[in-house]
């Protein structure tokens, strides 16, 4: 699974479809395998399969996304990305601007990790005497 890039320039004449749904899945997904390998290993909610064009997709699917976004969050750098929605069945759906908001905190929380990841502290030496092993 592979980082895709957010699309943070959402605007209101913007439609989501599965396309997008899916990189909201898989992004996270990809977060959730660094936080665990930084930090600790974090419980998020089930987001399902991916979608296709003639899928549904469901206000609870949408709130899996806002919950395990701010699990990854709070769990790592605990940045301030706004305010956790909850949608309803034959509610509200979620604004251009709440699309905005969580791919830029993931995108947000992505550059942050990957930069923790390539800074972290290694070992000069090789150890055990053999070669071509490096810690």
């Amino acid at each position: 699974m592979a980082w895709i890039e957010p699309k943070t320039d959402w605007k209101e004449s913007d439609y989501f479809n599965a396309k997008d749904y899916n990189r909201f899945i898989g992004n996270l997904a990809v977060l959730k395998l660094l936080a665990d390998e930084l930090f600790q290993t974090v419980e998020i909610l089930s987001m399902g399969e991916d979608k296709t064009y003639n899928s549904l997709i469901y206000a609870g699917e949408i709130n899996a996304i806002e919950s395990n976004l701010e699990i990854l969050n709070l769990n790592t750098y605990a940045f301030p990305i706004g305010e956790k929605m909850i949608y309803k069945d034959n509610g509200k759906t979620p604004l251009y601007s709440e699309f905005n908001r969580m791919e830029s905190a993931m995108l947000q929380l992505y550059t942050t990790m990957q930069a923790h990841k390539a800074n972290l502290p290694r070992l000069a030496v090789t150890l055990g005497g053999q070669k071509g092993i490096r810690v």
